[in-house]
């Protein structure tokens, strides 16, 4: 009878062996022919997350600077002049109003403030990129840089504006773009909702 037991251990023994054996190798075998390719596949993933995170990083600058003090900014109008502008992003609306640098009689300079504009974030409707705009297609703004310019269409009309620099545009194009995607949610929210107890 020990003979069976002998046998009928061995190949259980044996079997545990060949099994451990077997994935070690194919942990071995496997990869390698797919490995570099995984491996530059991890690195390509690297450097798309490190600019996503830098493009995040000026988003997010950007996004602050709206805020508080805002951003200086050129306004085009559908007609006159293009004037400075401070746009300023607050919790439930833009506001923007022309501002100015006049020398005083004392030879300093003085900011000379325009009167404010608000339009509430809910009654802008989406954020159009490059020159789309009857105002910045006019003969004047043929010099204007395309890749400047992004408008901010609203229910009151559109507000044209021409930023600095190609990256400043686009990351407060993306501002807007988040800013936007917010309220619209919270818009549809409020009206499945109805009236919420949180409102003031």
């Amino acid at each position: 009878g020990g003979n069976s037991a002998g046998v009928g251990g061995n190949p259980y023994h044996g079997h545990t062996g060949i099994g451990p054996g077997q994935q070690q190798q194919m942990n071995q075998n496997t990869p390698n022919s797919p490995y570099d390719n995984a491996n530059k596949g991890s690195q390509n993933n690297l450097s798309s997350m490190n600019s996503a995170s830098n493009e995040d990083i000026v988003v997010s600058a950007a996004m602050q600077q709206l805020r508080d003090p805002g951003v200086l900014i050129v306004a085009h109008g559908s007609r006159g002049k293009p004037k400075t502008v401070r746009l300023v992003l607050t919790e439930t609306a833009i506001t923007w109003r022309t501002e100015m640098r006049k020398k005083n009689t004392h030879g300093g300079k003085e900011l000379k403030l325009g009167k404010l504009h608000q339009v509430p974030l809910s009654h802008i409707m989406y954020v159009d990129i490059g020159k789309q705009t009857t105002a910045l297609r006019r003969v004047e703004n043929a010099s204007v840089s395309e890749a400047l310019c992004f408008s901010l269409l609203t229910k009151e009309g559109s507000l044209d504006l021409e930023a600095n620099s190609p990256r400043e545009r686009d990351a407060l194009v993306q501002c807007f773009s988040l800013v936007l995607d917010e309220v619209h949610a919270q818009n549809w929210r409020d009206i499945y909702r109805g009236p919420s107890s949180d409102m003031p």
